[in-house]
C-alpha cells in the first residue's frame, strides 16, 4: 500500500507540473507576436558562435534557445545599416566565439554602418583576442573601468595520442595519400611530422598577419605598434586607454547616455524578429547548407560528435532547389572539415546535376576542407573569407588494433575464417604488407579521381592541382593565390555574385529561401516567446541554472561535465575536426577529412 501512495504522489507531480508548464507557456504567448521596434541605436549583444543553421527539429531549436544564426545576424546588420530608424550601433562584446572567417565577415557588416555615416561603439567588460578583433571594427572602443583586455595573439594546439593508445593496449594503423594528409598523425605519432608542422606554421602565420592588419586598420595604428600590443598581451582598463587600444572608460549605462544621448534602444534580437520577413524580391536564390562532418544518412546533431551533414538530407535539399522552377540560382554554404569520401561524392554528383540547369555559387565559411572542398570544387564561383581553412585535397583510411587491450583485460579471442582478407578490417592485428599495398592502391585511385574532379571544376591542369593538393590545408587568402578559390568574400559577396549571374543589379533585392522544414504557427510562437526570455524565466521558477546541466536537456549537461573532466580543449578539437565522428567509420572506408584541428585563441 505504501508503494501505491508513493507512485500516486509521483504521478500527481508529473501531471500537475505538465499542466502548470503548459499554462505558463500559453500565458507567455499572449500579447503581440513581434516586438515594437522604435529605432534609435541598435545594440548587438555578441555572444556565442553563431551557427550556420539550426537543428531542424522543434526540440533541437528549443534546446539551442532559438538563437539567431550567422546569416540572420549578418543580413540583419546589413539591413539595419540602411534602416533610417536606426541611428547607430553598439557592439556589446561578451564572447565572440565564432571562427575567424565569420568574424571577418561580421566586421564587414559593422563597416556598413560606418559607410552609412552611423556611429559605431564597441563596449567590453573583458575581452580576449577575438573579442578585441571584432571590437576594432567600431569607431570607438569603450571599456568598463575595471575591464581586463587580453590580446594574446594566436596559437595552434596539436595533440598526439599514440602513447595514450599504447597504454590502453591499442595501436592505430592508417594508410593515406598526400604528404600533408596528417589527420592520422594524431593517433599514429607522438609529435608532428615536418610537413604537418610546416603547414600549420604557414596557416598560423597567415592568420596572425590578418589579425595585425585588422587591429592596425581599426585603431589607425602602425603594424609594429600593434605587434608590441600583442607581445605585452594583458592590459587593465586605464592601461589599454593609455596605450591606445581603447578610447575611454565608462560603465554601460554611462556609455549609452554619453555616446547616444536621448536615443531609443533597439536590441538586435528584437530587430531580427521584426525584419525577418523583409527584403524579398522578384528573383529567388536558394541557400543550401553543408554544415558539419559529412557522413551518410540524414543530417543531425550529436552531443559528442557535433553537427553532422548527412548526405541524404543535403541531396534532398539540392533536389528541391533543382525542381523548384521559381529558384534561379543556388548558394552552397559550406562549413565542413569533410568526412566520408562516399558521402562527399554522392553530394558532388547531385551538385553536378544541379549546375547543369542553374548557377551554383559556393560560399565557404570557417571550414571547407577535404570533403568540404570536394563538394565545393564544382561551383561556378567560389568565395572564401581570408581566415577560411580550405583545400586538404587528399584521403586516408585505417583501423584500430585492439589486440593488446583485449589481452590486458583477459579477453582471449579466436577467429575461424575463410579467405586471405577475412580479418582485413578486424581490430585484431595490423594490416599485412599485401593488405597495405592493396589498400594503398585503392586510396591512390580515389586521390587521382579527386584531383580530376578539382581539375575539371577549377579548369586547372591535374599537375597544377596536385602541386597544391597532397592533403595540404590553405587559408582563404592562400587559396585564392593558388587557384582553389576565385576571390575573397563571404555570404554577402556570394549573393552579389548570384545576382550578377542572373543579370540583377547588386543593389536590387532578391528572395533567399532555405529548405528547412517550416515550423507550425504554434511552434514559431513558442520559440519567439522563449527567445524573449520565457525559458530563462521558466528555469528561474523551477530553480534551475544554466550551469547545472538540468532542465530540458540534462543529458547535455552530463556530456559537458564529462568533456571538462577529459580536458575540454582536447575533446573540443577532436569534435571540431571530425575525429570523433570519423571514429565510427574506422573500418577501412576512405575519409576525406581535415588533417588537423587549429583552435585559434
Amino acid at each position: 500500500m505504501k508503494k501505491f501512495w508513493i507512485v500516486l504522489f509521483v504521478l500527481a507531480l508529473v501531471v500537475g507540473g505538465g499542466f502548470g508548464f503548459t499554462w505558463y507557456m500559453v500565458r507567455s504567448l499572449e500579447g503581440g507576436t513581434s516586438p515594437d521596434v522604435k529605432g534609435g541605436v541598435l545594440v548587438w549583444k555578441v555572444e556565442g558562435g553563431l551557427p550556420e543553421e539550426r537543428d531542424r527539429s522543434f526540440w533541437g531549436q528549443l534546446r539551442s534557445g532559438a538563437d539567431a544564426t550567422f546569416s540572420e545576424t549578418l543580413f540583419g546588420l546589413l539591413r539595419a545599416a540602411k534602416d533610417d530608424r536606426i541611428t547607430g550601433l553598439v557592439l556589446d562584446v561578451q564572447a565572440a566565439d565564432m571562427d575567424w572567417a565569420k568574424l571577418e565577415e561580421l566586421r564587414g557588416a559593422v563597416g556598413a554602418f560606418k559607410d552609412a555615416g552611423k556611429p559605431v561603439v564597441a563596449y567590453l567588460e573583458a575581452g580576449m583576442t577575438r573579442d578585441y578583433a571584432l571590437a576594432t571594427a567600431a569607431d570607438r572602443i569603450v571599456l568598463a573601468p575595471e575591464a581586463n583586455l587580453m590580446v594574446l595573439g594566436l596559437s595552434a594546439e596539436l595533440s598526439f595520442m599514440k602513447d595514450t593508445l599504447g597504454k590502453l593496449g591499442m595501436e592505430a594503423d592508417f594508410v593515406h595519400v598526400g604528404a600533408y594528409k596528417s589527420a592520422p598523425e594524431r593517433m599514429t605519432r607522438s609529435s608532428a611530422s615536418e610537413a604537418n608542422r610546416q603547414m600549420i606554421e604557414s596557416i598560423v602565420g597567415d592568420q596572425f598577419d590578418a589579425l595585425v592588419g585588422m587591429i592596425a586598420d581599426g585603431r589607425d595604428a602602425d603594424r609594429d605598434e600593434v605587434a608590441r600590443w600583442i607581445d605585452q598581451g594583458m592590459f587593465d582598463g586605464p592601461g589599454a586607454v593609455a596605450a591606445g587600444l581603447a578610447d575611454t572608460l565608462m560603465y554601460y549605462d554611462q556609455m549609452l547616455d554619453g555616446e547616444f544621448p536621448g536615443d531609443e534602444v533597439t536590441f538586435l534580437d528584437d530587430y531580427l524578429l521584426e525584419s525577418s520577413s523583409d527584403g524579398s524580391g522578384g528573383r529567388k536564390v536558394a541557400l543550401v547548407f553543408i554544415t558539419g562532418v559529412i557522413m551518410p544518412g540524414e543530417s543531425r546533431y550529436d552531443n559528442l560528435q557535433g553537427k553532422i551533414a548527412g548526405s541524404e538530407t543535403v541531396i534532398e535539399d539540392l533536389q528541391k532547389a533543382a525542381d523548384d522552377k521559381s529558384v534561379d540560382a543556388v548558394i552552397l554554404r559550406v562549413d565542413s572539415p569533410g568526412g566520408s569520401a562516399l558521402a562527399s561524392d554522392l553530394i558532388w554528383h547531385e551538385i553536378a546535376g544541379l549546375k547543369a540547369s542553374k548557377p551554383v555559387i559556393v560560399s565557404m565559411s570557417g571550414l571547407a576542407a577535404s570533403g568540404g572542398y570536394y563538394v565545393s570544387c564544382l561551383g561556378d564561383s567560389i568565395f572564401a573569407d581570408p581566415g577560411t581553412l580550405t583545400g586538404s585535397i587528399g584521403v586516408f583510411a585505417g583501423k584500430m588494433n585492439r589486440q593488446q587491450m583485449y589481452r590486458k583485460i583477459g579477453v582471449n579471442r579466436e577467429f575461424i575464417t575463410r579467405g586471405e582478407n577475412a580479418l582485413l578490417f578486424s581490430d585484431e592485428g595490423l594490416f599485412t604488407d599485401a593488405q597495405r599495398a592493396l589498400f594503398q592502391a585503392q586510396l591512390d585511385a580515389f586521390y587521382a579521381r579527386f584531383l580530376g574532379k578539382v581539375s575539371d571544376g577549377r579548369r586547372l591542369p591535374v599537375a597544377q592541382v596536385h602541386e597544391v593538393a597532397q592533403g595540404r590545408v590553405w587559408t582563404g587568402r592562400q587559396g585564392v593565390e593558388r587557384g582553389l578559390v576565385d576571390d575573397l568574400g563571404g555570404l554577402r559577396r556570394s549573393l552579389d555574385a548570384a545576382k550578377r549571374r542572373l543579370g540583377v543589379d547588386v543593389a536590387d533585392k532578391v528572395t533567399v529561401v532555405t529548405y528547412a522544414e517550416p515550423l507550425t504557427w504554434a511552434e514559431e510562437m513558442l520559440l519567439r516567446s522563449l527567445r524573449d526570455g520565457g525559458m530563462a524565466s521558466i528555469a528561474a521558477r523551477l530553480g534551475l541554472s544554466a550551469g547545472t546541466g538540468a532542465g530540458i536537456d540534462g543529458s547535455l549537461g552530463a556530456v559537458g561535465g564529462a568533456v571538462d573532466l577529459l580536458g575540454g580543449s582536447l575533446v573540443a578539437s577532436l569534435r571540431d575536426d571530425g575525429t570523433l565522428a570519423a571514429a565510427s567509420m574506422l573500418d577501412g572506408r576512405p575519409l576525406a577529412l581535415l588533417p588537423l584541428s587549429i583552435r585559434l585563441r
